[in-house]
Protein backbone atom coordinates (compact mmCIF):
# COMPACT_ATOMS: atom_id res chain seq x y z
CA UNK A 1 0.00 0.00 0.00
CA UNK A 2 3.34 2.17 0.14
CA UNK A 3 3.59 2.31 -3.62
CA UNK A 4 2.94 6.28 -4.90
CA UNK A 5 -0.20 6.10 -7.32
CA UNK A 6 0.00 8.04 -10.09
CA UNK A 7 -2.76 10.42 -10.32
CA UNK A 8 -5.29 11.27 -13.10
CA UNK A 9 -4.70 14.68 -14.54
CA UNK A 10 -6.91 16.18 -16.56
CA UNK A 11 -5.89 17.30 -20.71
CA UNK A 12 -4.13 13.93 -21.31
CA UNK A 13 -4.25 12.19 -24.33
CA UNK A 14 -4.19 8.46 -23.00
CA UNK A 15 -6.17 8.48 -20.15
CA UNK A 16 -4.91 4.33 -19.31
CA UNK A 17 -1.72 5.71 -18.28
CA UNK A 18 -3.39 8.45 -16.05
CA UNK A 19 -5.80 6.31 -13.76
CA UNK A 20 -4.03 5.20 -10.66
CA UNK A 21 -2.36 1.84 -10.42
CA UNK A 22 -4.83 -0.87 -9.26
CA UNK A 23 -8.12 1.19 -10.06
CA UNK A 24 -8.02 0.22 -13.82
CA UNK A 25 -9.61 -3.36 -13.15
CA UNK A 26 -12.56 -2.06 -10.73
CA UNK A 27 -13.33 0.45 -13.19
CA UNK A 28 -12.01 0.95 -16.63
CA UNK A 29 -14.77 -1.78 -18.22
CA UNK A 30 -14.56 -1.30 -22.07
CA UNK A 31 -14.08 2.65 -21.11
CA UNK A 32 -14.10 3.62 -24.84
CA UNK A 33 -16.88 1.14 -26.60
CA UNK A 34 -19.87 2.84 -25.35
CA UNK A 35 -23.45 1.94 -25.74
CA UNK A 36 -24.98 5.05 -24.93
CA UNK A 37 -22.24 7.57 -25.67
CA UNK A 38 -22.51 10.82 -24.13
CA UNK A 39 -20.44 12.58 -26.64
CA UNK A 40 -23.31 12.38 -29.17
CA UNK A 41 -25.82 14.39 -27.46
CA UNK A 42 -26.51 17.40 -29.20
CA UNK A 43 -28.63 19.83 -25.96
CA UNK A 44 -29.39 22.33 -28.73
CA UNK A 45 -31.07 19.51 -30.48
CA UNK A 46 -32.61 18.45 -27.73
CA UNK A 47 -34.26 21.07 -26.41
CA UNK A 48 -35.83 21.98 -29.25
CA UNK A 49 -37.18 19.07 -30.17
CA UNK A 50 -37.75 17.36 -26.59
CA UNK A 51 -41.12 18.57 -24.70
CA UNK A 52 -40.50 20.36 -21.40
CA UNK A 53 -42.40 17.83 -18.94
CA UNK A 54 -39.71 14.98 -20.43
CA UNK A 55 -36.83 17.56 -20.08
CA UNK A 56 -37.75 18.16 -16.30
CA UNK A 57 -38.65 14.02 -16.12
CA UNK A 58 -35.18 13.45 -17.15
CA UNK A 59 -33.25 16.32 -15.65
CA UNK A 60 -31.00 15.33 -13.28
CA UNK A 61 -32.53 17.19 -10.15
CA UNK A 62 -35.67 15.70 -10.78
CA UNK A 63 -34.06 12.20 -10.20
CA UNK A 64 -31.78 12.86 -7.61
CA UNK A 65 -35.45 14.22 -5.83
CA UNK A 66 -37.12 11.09 -7.03
CA UNK A 67 -34.28 9.21 -5.37
CA UNK A 68 -34.23 11.37 -2.35
CA UNK A 69 -38.11 10.84 -1.94
CA UNK A 70 -37.17 6.92 -1.54
CA UNK A 71 -33.96 7.48 0.66
CA UNK A 72 -37.13 9.38 2.67
CA UNK A 73 -39.74 6.10 2.58
CA UNK A 74 -37.38 3.29 3.10
CA UNK A 75 -33.99 3.87 4.54
CA UNK A 76 -34.94 6.96 6.51
CA UNK A 77 -38.01 5.38 8.19
CA UNK A 78 -35.95 2.44 9.25
CA UNK A 79 -33.70 5.07 10.90
CA UNK A 80 -36.15 6.61 12.73
CA UNK A 81 -37.47 3.14 13.91
CA UNK A 82 -33.77 2.60 14.83
CA UNK A 83 -34.13 6.32 16.56
CA UNK A 84 -36.44 4.96 19.07
CA UNK A 85 -34.21 2.75 20.39
CA UNK A 86 -34.16 -0.87 20.05
CA UNK A 87 -36.87 -0.37 17.26
CA UNK A 88 -38.80 1.31 20.29
CA UNK A 89 -39.29 -2.03 21.45
CA UNK A 90 -39.78 -2.90 25.44
CA UNK A 91 -36.08 -4.42 25.40
CA UNK A 92 -33.64 -3.47 22.40
CA UNK A 93 -31.74 -6.95 22.31
CA UNK A 94 -34.96 -8.72 20.02
CA UNK A 95 -34.90 -5.78 17.31
CA UNK A 96 -30.71 -5.64 17.39
CA UNK A 97 -31.10 -9.50 16.52
CA UNK A 98 -33.29 -8.84 13.73
CA UNK A 99 -31.18 -6.13 12.62
CA UNK A 100 -28.44 -7.61 12.72
CA UNK A 101 -29.80 -10.41 10.25
CA UNK A 102 -30.90 -7.54 7.95
CA UNK A 103 -27.56 -5.98 7.52
CA UNK A 104 -25.89 -9.91 7.17
CA UNK A 105 -28.54 -10.38 4.16
CA UNK A 106 -28.21 -6.98 2.83
CA UNK A 107 -24.39 -7.31 2.54
CA UNK A 108 -24.68 -10.82 0.68
CA UNK A 109 -27.09 -8.92 -1.82
CA UNK A 110 -24.61 -6.00 -2.50
CA UNK A 111 -21.35 -8.09 -2.49
CA UNK A 112 -23.46 -9.75 -5.77
CA UNK A 113 -25.89 -6.32 -6.98
CA UNK A 114 -23.59 -4.65 -9.01
CA UNK A 115 -23.65 -7.76 -11.76
CA UNK A 116 -26.88 -8.21 -11.13
CA UNK A 117 -28.26 -4.43 -11.06
CA UNK A 118 -26.46 -3.79 -14.05
CA UNK A 119 -28.08 -6.75 -16.03
CA UNK A 120 -31.37 -5.79 -14.70
CA UNK A 121 -30.77 -1.78 -14.56
CA UNK A 122 -31.00 0.45 -11.73
CA UNK A 123 -34.82 1.47 -12.09
CA UNK A 124 -35.79 -2.31 -11.64
CA UNK A 125 -34.11 -2.48 -9.26
CA UNK A 126 -34.82 0.05 -7.58
CA UNK A 127 -38.59 -1.15 -8.02
CA UNK A 128 -37.63 -4.62 -6.62
CA UNK A 129 -35.79 -3.41 -3.82
CA UNK A 130 -39.02 -0.91 -2.78
CA UNK A 131 -41.35 -3.59 -2.43
CA UNK A 132 -39.19 -4.64 0.49
CA UNK A 133 -39.50 -1.50 2.56
CA UNK A 134 -43.01 -1.93 4.17
CA UNK A 135 -42.25 -5.59 5.70
CA UNK A 136 -40.20 -3.58 8.02
CA UNK A 137 -42.70 -1.47 9.68
CA UNK A 138 -45.05 -4.46 9.12
CA UNK A 139 -42.78 -7.19 11.35
CA UNK A 140 -42.17 -4.34 13.71
CA UNK A 141 -45.91 -3.57 14.08
CA UNK A 142 -46.86 -7.73 15.08
CA UNK A 143 -44.13 -7.70 17.00
CA UNK A 144 -45.38 -4.56 19.29
CA UNK A 145 -49.10 -5.74 18.68
CA UNK A 146 -49.13 -9.22 19.38
CA UNK A 147 -45.76 -10.44 20.52
CA UNK A 148 -44.67 -12.02 17.16
CA UNK A 149 -41.24 -12.79 16.96
CA UNK A 150 -40.68 -14.73 14.49
CA UNK A 151 -41.78 -12.53 11.75
CA UNK A 152 -39.63 -9.84 13.18
CA UNK A 153 -36.34 -12.41 12.28
CA UNK A 154 -38.10 -13.33 9.24
CA UNK A 155 -39.08 -10.11 8.13
CA UNK A 156 -35.43 -8.92 8.52
CA UNK A 157 -34.45 -11.40 5.71
CA UNK A 158 -37.05 -9.93 3.38
CA UNK A 159 -35.86 -6.15 3.94
CA UNK A 160 -31.97 -6.93 3.70
CA UNK A 161 -32.28 -8.82 0.44
CA UNK A 162 -34.53 -6.73 -0.79
CA UNK A 163 -32.61 -2.89 0.42
CA UNK A 164 -29.16 -4.56 -0.90
CA UNK A 165 -30.92 -4.58 -4.41
CA UNK A 166 -31.92 -0.82 -3.88
CA UNK A 167 -28.75 0.61 -2.33
CA UNK A 168 -26.63 -1.01 -5.13
CA UNK A 169 -29.10 0.89 -7.64
CA UNK A 170 -29.24 3.75 -5.72
CA UNK A 171 -25.33 4.26 -4.82
CA UNK A 172 -24.72 3.84 -8.50
CA UNK A 173 -27.37 6.24 -9.19
CA UNK A 174 -26.84 9.09 -7.49
CA UNK A 175 -22.65 8.76 -8.02
CA UNK A 176 -23.49 8.83 -11.93
CA UNK A 177 -25.96 11.63 -12.42
CA UNK A 178 -24.69 14.59 -10.63
CA UNK A 179 -22.68 17.16 -12.58
CA UNK A 180 -19.17 17.20 -12.10
CA UNK A 181 -19.17 20.83 -10.36
CA UNK A 182 -22.23 20.15 -8.41
CA UNK A 183 -21.97 16.40 -6.67
CA UNK A 184 -21.62 17.55 -3.23
CA UNK A 185 -24.66 19.37 -3.06
CA UNK A 186 -26.68 16.71 -4.78
CA UNK A 187 -25.09 14.32 -2.49
CA UNK A 188 -26.35 16.39 0.54
CA UNK A 189 -29.71 16.72 -1.03
CA UNK A 190 -30.12 12.82 -0.71
CA UNK A 191 -28.62 12.87 2.87
CA UNK A 192 -30.93 15.35 4.29
CA UNK A 193 -33.78 13.75 2.30
CA UNK A 194 -32.70 10.33 4.62
CA UNK A 195 -32.56 12.87 8.00
CA UNK A 196 -35.96 14.47 6.63
CA UNK A 197 -37.59 11.05 6.90
CA UNK A 198 -36.43 10.34 10.46
CA UNK A 199 -37.88 13.61 11.39
CA UNK A 200 -40.69 13.31 10.38
CA UNK A 201 -40.65 9.82 11.60
CA UNK A 202 -39.63 11.42 15.11
CA UNK A 203 -42.33 13.50 14.78
CA UNK A 204 -45.11 10.70 14.19
CA UNK A 205 -43.15 9.13 17.25
CA UNK A 206 -43.36 12.07 19.79
CA UNK A 207 -46.98 12.42 18.77
CA UNK A 208 -47.70 8.89 20.22
CA UNK A 209 -45.51 8.64 22.95
CA UNK A 210 -45.57 11.91 24.46
CA UNK A 211 -46.87 11.38 28.18
CA UNK A 212 -44.06 11.40 30.56
CA UNK A 213 -43.84 7.90 33.05
CA UNK A 214 -44.93 5.70 29.70
CA UNK A 215 -42.61 2.53 30.00
CA UNK A 216 -41.87 -0.10 27.63
CA UNK A 217 -42.35 -0.20 24.48
CA UNK A 218 -43.96 2.46 21.67
CA UNK A 219 -47.53 2.49 20.57
CA UNK A 220 -47.62 -0.18 18.20
CA UNK A 221 -50.05 2.59 16.42
CA UNK A 222 -46.86 4.42 15.45
CA UNK A 223 -45.59 1.19 13.18
CA UNK A 224 -49.09 1.85 11.29
CA UNK A 225 -47.11 5.14 10.07
CA UNK A 226 -44.03 4.07 9.24
CA UNK A 227 -45.98 1.11 6.74
CA UNK A 228 -47.40 3.94 4.95
CA UNK A 229 -44.91 5.91 4.32
CA UNK A 230 -42.66 3.16 3.47
CA UNK A 231 -45.38 2.43 0.95
CA UNK A 232 -45.24 5.09 -0.86
CA UNK A 233 -42.02 4.56 -2.26
CA UNK A 234 -42.98 2.18 -4.73
CA UNK A 235 -44.83 4.33 -7.07
CA UNK A 236 -41.75 6.82 -7.10
CA UNK A 237 -39.40 4.13 -8.14
CA UNK A 238 -41.38 3.60 -11.40
CA UNK A 239 -40.67 7.17 -12.06
CA UNK A 240 -36.99 6.53 -12.32
CA UNK A 241 -35.57 7.16 -15.58
CA UNK A 242 -32.26 4.54 -16.70
CA UNK A 243 -28.87 6.11 -16.52
CA UNK A 244 -28.19 6.87 -20.01
CA UNK A 245 -31.48 8.78 -20.35
CA UNK A 246 -30.82 11.10 -17.93
CA UNK A 247 -29.45 14.82 -18.88
CA UNK A 248 -27.89 16.56 -16.46
CA UNK A 249 -27.74 19.75 -15.33
CA UNK A 250 -24.85 20.84 -17.36
CA UNK A 251 -26.16 19.86 -20.22
CA UNK A 252 -24.31 16.70 -19.99
CA UNK A 253 -25.39 12.74 -19.99
CA UNK A 254 -24.49 9.80 -18.52
CA UNK A 255 -21.39 8.02 -19.34
CA UNK A 256 -22.33 3.92 -19.68
CA UNK A 257 -20.19 1.42 -21.33
CA UNK A 258 -20.98 -1.27 -23.39
CA UNK A 259 -23.17 -4.12 -21.73
CA UNK A 260 -21.08 -7.03 -20.85
CA UNK A 261 -22.03 -10.37 -20.25
CA UNK A 262 -23.22 -12.07 -17.00
CA UNK A 263 -20.34 -13.89 -16.85
CA UNK A 264 -18.09 -11.22 -17.55
CA UNK A 265 -20.28 -8.64 -15.05
CA UNK A 266 -19.88 -11.86 -11.94
CA UNK A 267 -15.73 -11.81 -12.85
CA UNK A 268 -15.44 -7.83 -12.12
CA UNK A 269 -16.80 -8.67 -8.66
CA UNK A 270 -12.90 -10.14 -7.57
CA UNK A 271 -11.69 -7.43 -9.33
CA UNK A 272 -13.37 -4.44 -8.08
CA UNK A 273 -13.54 -6.43 -4.36
CA UNK A 274 -9.67 -6.61 -4.75
CA UNK A 275 -8.60 -3.16 -6.38
CA UNK A 276 -6.97 -0.60 -4.31
CA UNK A 277 -9.64 1.83 -4.42
CA UNK A 278 -11.99 -0.40 -2.11
CA UNK A 279 -9.34 -1.92 -0.62
CA UNK A 280 -8.50 1.33 0.99
CA UNK A 281 -11.50 2.43 1.78
CA UNK A 282 -12.75 -1.05 3.27
CA UNK A 283 -11.68 0.27 7.09
CA UNK A 284 -13.74 3.28 6.37
CA UNK A 285 -17.20 1.58 4.98
CA UNK A 286 -16.80 -0.91 8.11
CA UNK A 287 -16.47 2.23 10.28
CA UNK A 288 -19.01 4.40 8.98
CA UNK A 289 -22.39 3.16 9.60
CA UNK A 290 -21.24 1.51 12.77
CA UNK A 291 -22.03 4.18 15.32
CA UNK A 292 -25.72 3.21 14.65
CA UNK A 293 -26.21 -0.11 16.61
CA UNK A 294 -24.01 1.74 19.46
CA UNK A 295 -26.23 4.29 19.86
CA UNK A 296 -29.66 2.64 18.95
CA UNK A 297 -28.79 0.51 22.30
CA UNK A 298 -27.43 3.92 24.01
CA UNK A 299 -30.86 6.02 23.64
CA UNK A 300 -32.71 2.11 24.94
CA UNK A 301 -30.58 2.20 27.55
CA UNK A 302 -30.53 5.76 29.17
CA UNK A 303 -33.65 7.05 27.66
CA UNK A 304 -37.67 7.04 28.42
CA UNK A 305 -39.74 6.33 25.49
CA UNK A 306 -40.54 10.00 24.99
CA UNK A 307 -37.00 11.11 25.36
CA UNK A 308 -36.52 8.57 22.53
CA UNK A 309 -39.38 9.80 20.25
CA UNK A 310 -37.89 13.47 20.87
CA UNK A 311 -34.37 12.57 20.25
CA UNK A 312 -35.55 11.16 16.50
CA UNK A 313 -37.06 14.16 16.26
CA UNK A 314 -34.51 16.78 16.99
CA UNK A 315 -31.29 15.07 16.10
CA UNK A 316 -32.09 15.53 11.94
CA UNK A 317 -31.60 19.38 12.53
CA UNK A 318 -28.01 20.13 12.05
CA UNK A 319 -27.81 17.70 9.98
CA UNK A 320 -29.00 19.68 6.95
CA UNK A 321 -26.89 22.56 7.84
CA UNK A 322 -23.82 19.97 8.26
CA UNK A 323 -24.44 18.34 4.98
CA UNK A 324 -25.31 21.27 2.70
CA UNK A 325 -21.83 22.50 4.52
CA UNK A 326 -19.42 19.49 3.42
CA UNK A 327 -21.08 19.70 -0.37
CA UNK A 328 -20.15 23.70 -0.47
CA UNK A 329 -16.45 22.49 0.46
CA UNK A 330 -16.55 19.76 -1.85
CA UNK A 331 -17.83 21.69 -4.91
CA UNK A 332 -15.55 24.62 -4.68
CA UNK A 333 -14.71 26.32 -7.47
CA UNK A 334 -10.99 27.14 -8.54
CA UNK A 335 -9.78 24.35 -6.30
CA UNK A 336 -8.61 20.75 -7.78
CA UNK A 337 -10.72 17.42 -7.03
CA UNK A 338 -7.51 16.36 -4.68
CA UNK A 339 -7.66 19.71 -2.47
CA UNK A 340 -11.18 19.52 -2.51
CA UNK A 341 -11.04 16.16 -0.90
CA UNK A 342 -8.06 16.70 1.36
CA UNK A 343 -9.98 19.62 2.91
CA UNK A 344 -13.77 17.40 3.65
CA UNK A 345 -11.29 14.46 5.00
CA UNK A 346 -10.23 17.00 7.76
CA UNK A 347 -13.20 18.32 8.12
CA UNK A 348 -15.06 14.95 8.76
CA UNK A 349 -11.78 13.20 10.90
CA UNK A 350 -12.07 16.70 12.80
CA UNK A 351 -15.85 16.26 13.83
CA UNK A 352 -16.38 13.00 14.58
CA UNK A 353 -13.09 12.84 16.74
CA UNK A 354 -14.86 15.97 19.27
CA UNK A 355 -18.19 13.75 19.18
CA UNK A 356 -16.59 10.51 19.90
CA UNK A 357 -14.31 11.68 22.85
CA UNK A 358 -17.56 13.63 24.66
CA UNK A 359 -19.38 10.53 24.09
CA UNK A 360 -16.78 8.56 26.17
CA UNK A 361 -16.40 10.83 28.68
CA UNK A 362 -20.17 11.00 28.80
CA UNK A 363 -20.05 6.84 29.01
CA UNK A 364 -17.47 6.54 31.75
CA UNK A 365 -19.92 8.70 33.74
CA UNK A 366 -22.74 6.35 33.17
CA UNK A 367 -20.86 3.50 33.96
CA UNK A 368 -19.62 4.69 37.31
CA UNK A 369 -23.50 6.45 38.36
CA UNK A 370 -25.90 4.64 36.46
CA UNK A 371 -28.16 7.78 35.45
CA UNK A 372 -31.77 5.29 34.70
CA UNK A 373 -34.47 6.26 32.77
CA UNK A 374 -33.29 9.81 31.42
CA UNK A 375 -36.69 12.05 30.70
CA UNK A 376 -36.57 15.56 28.79
CA UNK A 377 -37.47 17.22 32.10
CA UNK A 378 -34.24 15.84 33.58
CA UNK A 379 -31.31 18.32 34.33
CA UNK A 380 -29.31 15.55 32.33
CA UNK A 381 -31.33 15.26 29.12
CA UNK A 382 -29.41 18.44 27.52
CA UNK A 383 -25.57 16.66 28.71
CA UNK A 384 -26.48 13.10 27.53
CA UNK A 385 -28.45 14.11 24.63
CA UNK A 386 -25.85 16.05 22.79
CA UNK A 387 -23.91 13.73 21.97
CA UNK A 388 -26.27 11.70 19.96
CA UNK A 389 -27.63 15.00 18.37
CA UNK A 390 -24.10 15.55 16.99
CA UNK A 391 -23.22 11.94 15.67
CA UNK A 392 -26.13 12.05 13.84
CA UNK A 393 -24.33 14.79 11.75
CA UNK A 394 -20.98 13.38 11.86
CA UNK A 395 -22.13 9.85 10.71
CA UNK A 396 -24.02 11.64 7.61
CA UNK A 397 -21.43 13.50 6.70
CA UNK A 398 -18.88 10.51 6.80
CA UNK A 399 -21.20 8.80 4.24
CA UNK A 400 -21.76 11.27 1.84
CA UNK A 401 -18.03 12.32 1.61
CA UNK A 402 -17.45 8.57 0.73
CA UNK A 403 -19.50 8.77 -1.75
CA UNK A 404 -18.77 11.92 -3.62
CA UNK A 405 -14.86 10.37 -3.48
CA UNK A 406 -15.76 7.47 -4.89
CA UNK A 407 -17.63 8.87 -7.73
CA UNK A 408 -14.12 11.00 -8.14
CA UNK A 409 -12.61 7.59 -9.77
CA UNK A 410 -14.98 6.38 -11.97
CA UNK A 411 -14.94 6.01 -15.89
CA UNK A 412 -18.98 5.02 -16.32
CA UNK A 413 -21.87 4.70 -14.54
CA UNK A 414 -21.42 0.54 -14.41
CA UNK A 415 -18.16 1.81 -12.30
CA UNK A 416 -20.46 3.75 -9.56
CA UNK A 417 -22.56 0.34 -9.48
CA UNK A 418 -19.80 -1.76 -8.62
CA UNK A 419 -17.61 0.53 -6.44
CA UNK A 420 -20.83 1.29 -4.75
CA UNK A 421 -22.34 -2.29 -4.10
CA UNK A 422 -18.65 -3.23 -2.89
CA UNK A 423 -18.72 -0.38 -0.79
CA UNK A 424 -21.98 -0.59 0.46
CA UNK A 425 -21.60 -3.92 1.17
CA UNK A 426 -19.07 -3.37 3.83
CA UNK A 427 -20.73 -0.45 5.46
CA UNK A 428 -23.64 -3.67 5.97
CA UNK A 429 -20.77 -5.60 7.51
CA UNK A 430 -19.79 -3.25 9.90
CA UNK A 431 -23.75 -2.57 10.82
CA UNK A 432 -24.55 -6.17 11.30
CA UNK A 433 -21.23 -6.88 13.72
CA UNK A 434 -22.17 -3.68 15.02
CA UNK A 435 -25.71 -4.69 16.11
CA UNK A 436 -24.61 -8.00 16.57
CA UNK A 437 -21.97 -6.99 18.73
CA UNK A 438 -24.71 -4.99 20.83
CA UNK A 439 -27.12 -7.68 21.75
CA UNK A 440 -24.83 -8.75 24.10
CA UNK A 441 -24.38 -5.74 25.67
CA UNK A 442 -27.10 -5.20 28.23
CA UNK A 443 -25.92 -2.81 30.51
CA UNK A 444 -23.50 -0.22 29.22
CA UNK A 445 -22.40 0.59 24.95
CA UNK A 446 -19.38 1.86 26.29
CA UNK A 447 -17.45 -1.16 24.73
CA UNK A 448 -19.32 -0.55 21.61
CA UNK A 449 -18.05 3.55 21.42
CA UNK A 450 -14.50 2.38 22.32
CA UNK A 451 -14.48 -0.01 19.04
CA UNK A 452 -16.18 2.43 17.17
CA UNK A 453 -13.49 5.05 18.09
CA UNK A 454 -10.68 2.35 17.41
CA UNK A 455 -12.28 1.35 13.63
CA UNK A 456 -12.16 5.46 12.75
CA UNK A 457 -8.60 5.46 13.98
CA UNK A 458 -7.75 2.47 11.83
CA UNK A 459 -9.55 3.60 8.84
CA UNK A 460 -8.24 7.38 8.67
CA UNK A 461 -4.76 5.96 7.44
CA UNK A 462 -5.75 4.32 4.55
CA UNK A 463 -8.44 6.64 3.51
CA UNK A 464 -5.70 9.42 3.87
CA UNK A 465 -3.72 7.65 1.24
CA UNK A 466 -6.71 6.83 -0.79
CA UNK A 467 -7.38 10.50 -0.64
CA UNK A 468 -3.64 11.53 -1.44
CA UNK A 469 -4.18 10.16 -4.88
CA UNK A 470 -7.73 11.66 -6.19
CA UNK A 471 -7.64 12.32 -9.76
CA UNK A 472 -7.36 16.26 -10.49
CA UNK A 473 -10.41 15.76 -12.70
CA UNK A 474 -13.28 12.60 -12.84
CA UNK A 475 -11.82 10.24 -15.28
CA UNK A 476 -15.30 9.86 -16.82
CA UNK A 477 -14.74 13.08 -17.20
CA UNK A 478 -11.96 13.37 -19.26
CA UNK A 479 -12.56 10.41 -21.30
CA UNK A 480 -15.89 12.42 -22.59
CA UNK A 481 -13.31 15.54 -23.69
CA UNK A 482 -10.93 12.87 -25.08
CA UNK A 483 -13.72 11.58 -27.21
CA UNK A 484 -14.91 15.16 -28.12
CA UNK A 485 -11.68 16.24 -29.27
CA UNK A 486 -11.14 13.10 -31.18
CA UNK A 487 -14.70 13.62 -32.93
CA UNK A 488 -13.79 17.48 -33.55
CA UNK A 489 -10.26 16.22 -35.14
CA UNK A 490 -12.48 13.44 -37.45
CA UNK A 491 -15.05 16.36 -38.43
CA UNK A 492 -11.97 18.97 -39.22
CA UNK A 493 -10.13 15.76 -41.36
CA UNK A 494 -13.10 14.85 -43.26
CA UNK A 495 -14.14 18.65 -44.06
CA UNK A 496 -10.65 19.32 -45.28
CA UNK A 497 -10.49 16.24 -47.46
CA UNK A 498 -13.89 17.38 -48.51
CA UNK A 499 -12.40 21.10 -49.09
CA UNK A 500 -9.21 19.41 -51.25
CA UNK A 501 -11.47 17.25 -53.27
CA UNK A 502 -13.67 20.23 -54.17
CA UNK A 503 -10.55 22.51 -54.74
CA UNK A 504 -9.29 19.79 -57.09
CA UNK A 505 -12.62 19.60 -59.34
CA UNK A 506 -12.87 23.14 -59.07
CA UNK A 507 -9.04 22.73 -60.89
CA UNK A 508 -9.94 20.01 -63.46
CA UNK A 509 -13.41 22.02 -64.52
CA UNK A 510 -11.26 25.11 -65.17
CA UNK A 511 -8.57 23.29 -66.79
CA UNK A 512 -10.97 21.66 -69.04
CA UNK A 513 -13.23 25.34 -69.80
CA UNK A 514 -9.35 26.68 -70.51
CA UNK A 515 -8.62 23.84 -73.37
CA UNK A 516 -12.55 24.14 -74.76
CA UNK A 517 -11.33 27.89 -75.44
CA UNK A 518 -8.77 27.19 -76.58
CA UNK A 519 -9.98 24.55 -79.37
Amino acid sequence: MSKELKPVTGGTHNLEENIPSGFKDAEAVNPIETSHNADDFDMVAYQRDTPLWKRIHSHSLTQMILISIQAFCGPAMADAIAGLGGGGLATPQTSNIATAISYSCLATVCMFGGPIVNRIGTKWALILGACSFPIRGASYYCNSKFGVQWFLIFGAFITGSGNGCWYVAESGTIMSIAPSGARGKYLALWIVARNLGQLIGGAINLSKNHVKGQKGGVSPDTYIAFLIIESMAFPFAWLIKPLHSVVRSDGTKVRVAARLSTREEFSFIKKTMSSKLIIYSAPWAVWSFFYSGTWSTYLGTYFSVRARALSSLVSPFFCIIGCFGLGFILDMKGVSQRRRAQYGLFTVIILNTAVYIWTIIMQVKFKNHNPGKIDWDDSLYPTAFLPYFFVQTTGPLSQSYMYWLLSSFATDAQANVRNGAAFRSLEAVGQAISYGMNTKIKTSPLIGFCVTFALMAVAAPTITMLVNTTPDEIPADTLDKEEKQREEEEEARRELEQNQGKNIGDEKDEYATTTVSRV
